[in-house]
């Protein structure tokens, strides 16, 4: 392969690759299947085929979502799906000689963050180097940031399990906070609430459906159909949901992120505070696309915010800047263990 320079992002739901020269050349779902047991565990899909199956494969096979809280929850499910990941972009699983460059979030323990790093090591792969970056940092060189001549600028990152809120300023983190909430938990409150109200059973990939109509910051009112098995009569039927009846439960989350993001302001200095008064917040992420999140920020933080089409991407495009300009990324590099 003629560039082996790439930036890997673990999301929780997917995992996105960026090569040099190339741009981002994979976002996959970050899922894996198997059969069997400790040593007679083997994969039989990954990435996208392998969320296809999920909550439609038979008895036998198991699929796995490796990755909890932005971490790395099971090694051995992870590491497969990574050699998975390296053969899809590069016609074999065994990519030695590359570089990676990987984004982990800022606020895990030197442990949590060293898991990322032993994926790509402990893989069939013989990396030559790999090193890790904080995401606030991608993610502000991802927003066009100039970290190093900002004096503050405050990101709301929404993940699919985890918010991240982080202050730069002068090519630095000044301050950073990971919450355990994102899109995921909206899926099982519109899972658990549907079958506690309707006596109705959905599943989470049909619960991840409703949640892009029904999950608003504004209690307005938006009907959808859910499909699924009556309780009672074990038969399969169809109700009926109104997003304001999901109002309450998802209202609490949404103004937990902003009680959060206000919070972190006890600990900035205010002139810093002025900076991002001036600037506004940023808000990214998968779950970022929350109807109403940005007015709902902005009114509460009495600070305007910047949204952006790519929200999605604002990780893997800034790691992409340091895929480019090795130098530059290696201002960043963590010196763990």
């Amino acid at each position: 392969m003629a560039q082996k320079v790439f930036g890997v992002d673990f999301g929780t739901g997917t995992i996105k690759i960026y090569r040099k020269k190339d741009g981002i050349i994979m976002n996959e779902r970050n899922v894996i299947a198997t059969v069997g047991k400790n040593e007679n565990k083997h994969p039989v899909a990954m990435g996208d085929k392998a969320y296809e199956m999920f909550e439609k494969a038979p008895e036998g096979i198991h699929v796995n979502f490796p990755m909890k809280n932005g971490a790395v929850a099971d090694m051995d499910d992870m590491i497969n799906l990574w050699d998975f990941m390296t053969e899809k972009v590069s016609g074999t699983p065994k990519l030695k000689g590359s570089e990676f460059y990987i984004a982990v979030p800022a606020d895990f323990s030197e442990v949590d963050k060293n898991a990322f790093k032993k994926v790509v090591t402990n893989g069939q792969g013989k990396p030559k180097a790999v090193k890790l970056i904080d995401k606030p940092i991608c993610d502000a060189y991802g927003l066009g940031i100039d970290i190093d001549n900002s004096n503050g600028d405050l990101i709301v990152n929404i993940g699919a399990d985890t918010t991240e809120i982080s202050i730069v300023a002068q090519g630095g983190i000044i301050v950073t906070k990971l919450l355990p909430v994102g899109g995921n938990f909206f899926d099982m409150q519109i899972l658990n609430y549907i079958r506690k109200n309707y006596n109705f059973v959905i599943g989470r990939r049909t619960a991840e459906n409703l949640k892009k109509t029904l999950v608003s910051a504004t209690n307005e009112d938006k009907p959808v159909k859910a499909y699924g098995r009556n309780i009672l009569t074990g038969l399969p039927d169809e109700v009926t949901i109104h997003s304001t009846e999901i109002y309450p439960f998802i209202s609490n989350v949404i103004s937990d992120i902003a009680v959060q993001t206000k919070s972190i302001f006890e600990h900035t200095p205010p002139e810093i505070t002025h900076s991002i008064k001036e600037n506004g917040i940023y808000i990214t992420g998968g779950s970022s696309w929350i109807s109403g999140m940005d007015q709902f920020l902005a009114n509460e933080t009495m600070i305007k915010v910047n949204s952006t089409k790519h929200a999605q991407r604002t990780v893997i495009t800034g790691l992409g800047e340091f895929v480019e300009n090795p130098k530059k990324a290696n201002k960043y590099a963590l010196s763990l263990y």
